[in-house]
């Protein structure tokens, strides 16, 4: 039997279990994990529901088998372990607390590149052991973006782009707070500026370079963009050298607070004043940059705000909307000690 048309209706568990010739309970044991259903039948029932494009409702799911569980597959290559140290703890944790409140558990595993993420997908969709799949750092061309659609799997989008208008996001406004960013280092006279980031391939690298080319440009300012694996060792090395470069920036951007405290340290070995020489401003804040000598200027740390907005998100999905959307706005600049107006 051929899988119904999916431009006619959605496909029953009725027609997984005919096309697989088996009866429905066997389908919904198959489908579930569930002991009594051998092998090759399990098999037989999970391609057959895969060639369908079937998916349970969540909803349904819900009232059946009580507590579920949420994915979230970390790609530790996509940001470093820089970031993943001080922020995905942070968003973990946030998330975690929202999805405690219809007991749903957070399954996450930690893998190397986007490829190794979309086999654990296919691999925990076949066997359903989630509900709803959340993805972290997005990148500009996301296969496992593209994995989820053809698993028909449902998914909340942490920072993706706008026309994911298929799948549940959460959108951070990265272009209103690096413009302001940027607004602000040109009040302090700053016009040669780099900005130091995770790989460029993430989209929130090119929502961020973007938006601060957008407001230098115009005012004769000049951006230079060093992308970098997100560790505080690669932001030391592309800071000695741009600030050993034959037009060495007056202020740098950084991605992370722990890539900004590597610049401080780079700057007092090379002989050059933070901020008389040079200011540096961070994308996110933490303890290390209110204690660092001096105190780093900083964006505020969006990752509770994410975790929360992307757990209701989830809640959401589970309640029957599945394209469910949030986005967040970034609180204003932490004026600091690294930041000061330009004097060459």
């Amino acid at each position: 039997m051929p899988p119904a048309s999916p431009t006619t209706r959605r496909p029953t568990i009725t027609d997984v279990a005919r096309a697989a010739g088996v009866s429905i309970a066997v389908v919904s044991y198959a489908l579930n994990g569930r002991p009594g259903v051998s092998a090759a039948t399990r098999e037989r029932v999970l391609r057959v529901a895969d060639e369908f494009g079937w998916r349970p409702s969540a909803a349904a799911r819900s009232m059946r088998t009580g507590p579920r569980a949420v994915g979230l597959v970390v790609d530790r290559s996509a940001a470093g372990p820089a970031a993943h140290a001080t922020g995905v703890l942070e968003f973990v944790t946030a998330l975690q607390e929202v999805l405690a409140t219809r007991n749903l558990a957070l399954v996450l595993q930690i893998v190397d590149g986007p490829e190794a993420a979309v086999a654990l997908y296919g691999e925990w969709w076949a066997e359903r052991r989630f509900d709803v799949m959340v993805v972290t750092d997005v990148l500009v061309e996301d296969a496992r973006i593209d994995a989820l659609r053809r698993l028909r799997a449902p998914a909340v989008v942490v920072g993706g782009s706008p026309d994911d208008h298929d799948l549940a996001g959460v959108r951070v406004d990265e272009a209103d707070a690096f413009s302001r960013v940027a607004r602000y280092l040109l009040e302090l006279g700053h016009r040669n500026v780099a900005a130091v980031t995770a790989p460029a391939g993430l989209a929130r690298t090119r929502a961020r370079v973007a938006a601060l080319g957008r407001v230098l440009d115009p005012a004769g300012g000049h951006l230079v963009h060093e992308a970098t694996a997100g560790t505080a060792e690669e932001a030391a090395v592309a800071t000695r050298r741009l600030l050993t470069s034959g037009r060495p920036p007056t202020a740098i951007v950084y991605d992370s607070d722990q890539m900004a405290i590597a610049a401080l340290d780079v700057a007092r070995r090379t002989g050059i004043a933070v901020p008389w020489d040079l200011s540096v401003v961070a994308g996110s804040d933490s303890a290390l940059c209110r204690l660092a000598t001096p105190s780093v200027t900083t964006l505020p740390s969006a990752q509770h705000d994410l975790g929360v907005a992307a757990g209701e998100a989830v809640l959401a999905v589970i309640d029957g909307d599945p394209r469910a959307r949030r986005e967040l706005q970034v609180g204003g600049l932490a004026v600091r000690g690294s930041t000061g107006p330009r004097s060459r």
